[in-house]
């Protein structure tokens, strides 16, 4: 067993020459050691024997290395001349510093004489303390460091261009796209026809503001001979006509007959006439009215509910009555929208009587003004019509369609 005389430590392998911690030579266990005990030399030979014998031996080389063993296999150690600090190295001194600590002075050792050797007396040498090698601790700059990886910088940038792109293509979209609809929807007036069945009420419900129409000029009617002219006035209308009055003119040949219920307080229509026998009619005409928003454009949608509200209307009063067809039109220069329907009649005395009718409903051309009612009656009557094909072509019709304006006369 062999103890360490710095540290005290004890280790059981006899042939340990060094402590394995502080480097310190090794020692018997049992045989104690005090490191401040005064070693005590041999008696000093003469002054004058001490410096010859001085004189003669050789200078010790400090730096050599001092085996400590004679066995090949021995370690050996290199004492340098640098001397530090005395003392023993503490636990903290250890963890604070990873530099090796001055070790504790090395106790003087005394050579033994050799076996029938001459008393010789040896300087007394304090040798230099040998250097503790202490085991380095690794520091902080020498701990490699993990490498950081790449991967969020990398997301990062692609979440960037990805920003920048969206926000680039929303700006794209925005001033070529939306942004020239906002301005051409500024410039143009967008006109939305929508489309609304009602069975109480022939009035337009359309909020749109009406598309404007190119203003069509309708040339001036030369009245034939033997005409009169009709000019609509509000002075004796009450109710529904004086509410939606309009202005409008026409000639009719003088053998037609107004109706005096016409044009009047409590009437139905602006104006009637007629050409009849004595007993029974031939050719009628009258006009009323419709809520138009005064192009045809703006009506059409609303044209399809007319013809099926007044046709119902007429049912009530023509028997057998029954609607042949329906379409656009066109009276003079202004487009319209007409039906036709066809009735009969029996008559005891000159056979079953066939009735034709056509209904214009007529836009006058004028923003928000109210269109026309244009409603004509034929019966087989008329030698100069055959059927519902006719009514307004053949017979005496033409002239009045042909005379009809809208606005005041002259």
């Amino acid at each position: 067993m062999k103890r360490c005389p710095k540290c005290n430590r004890s280790f059981p392998d006899d042939n340990q020459k060094f402590c394995t911690i502080d480097g310190g030579l090794l020692v018997i266990a049992d045989q104690p050691f005090d490191p401040n005990a005064t070693i005590h030399s041999p008696a000093q030979p003469s002054a004058s024997d001490s410096a010859n014998k001085a004189a003669a031996a050789p200078q010790h080389d400090w730096n050599e290395t001092i085996a400590l063993s004679q066995s090949p296999d021995a370690p050996t150690a290199v004492l340098p001349r640098q001397t530090g600090p005395t003392g023993s190295p503490t636990v903290t001194n250890l963890r604070q510093s990873p530099q090796a600590a001055p070790p504790p002075p090395t106790p003087k050792t005394q050579n033994a004489p050799a076996a029938n050797a001459p008393s010789v007396p040896l300087p007394q040498v304090q040798a230099a303390p040998q250097t503790r090698v202490s085991p380095t601790l690794p520091t902080a700059a020498a701990v490699p460091k993990k490498k950081k990886s790449k991967l969020p910088l990398i997301l990062g940038v692609l979440a960037l261009f990805l920003v920048i792109g969206v926000t680039a293509l929303a700006a794209g979209v925005y001033f070529f796209v939306i942004k020239p609809r906002r301005e051409a929807a500024r410039t143009e007036p967008a006109v939305v026809v929508t489309k609304k069945e009602s069975e109480n009420s022939n009035a337009n419900t359309n909020p749109e503001p009406p598309k404007a129409e190119p203003e069509k000029t309708t040339p001036a009617f030369v009245a034939p001979p033997n005409t009169t002219k009709f000019v609509n006035s509000n002075a004796t209308l009450d109710g529904k006509l004086a509410e939606h009055y309009l202005d409008f003119s026409f000639y009719y040949p003088n053998n037609w007959i107004p109706d005096p219920k016409a044009g009047v307080a409590g009437a139905n229509n602006f104006a009637k006439v007629e050409r009849k026998l004595p007993d029974i009619m031939q050719e009628s005409f009258a006009v009323g009215w419709y809520s138009s928003k005064g192009s045809f454009a703006a009506d059409e949608a609303t044209f399809p509910q007319l013809v099926e509200q007044l046709g119902a209307t007429l049912a009530k009063s023509f028997p057998g009555y029954r609607k042949v067809s329906e379409g656009p039109t066109r009276v003079n220069s202004l487009d319209g929208y007409e039906f036709r329907f066809v009735s009969s009649s029996a008559d005891s005395e000159n056979g079953d009587l066939q009735l034709w009718g056509r209904v214009i409903f007529l836009p006058s051309g004028t923003a928000g003004a109210n269109g026309a009612t244009l409603v004509m009656l034929a019966t087989s009557r008329a030698p100069e019509l055959s059927g519902v094909e006719d009514l307004g072509v053949k017979g005496e019709l033409p002239l009045i369609l042909d005379s009809f304006r809208f606005g005041k006369s002259d």
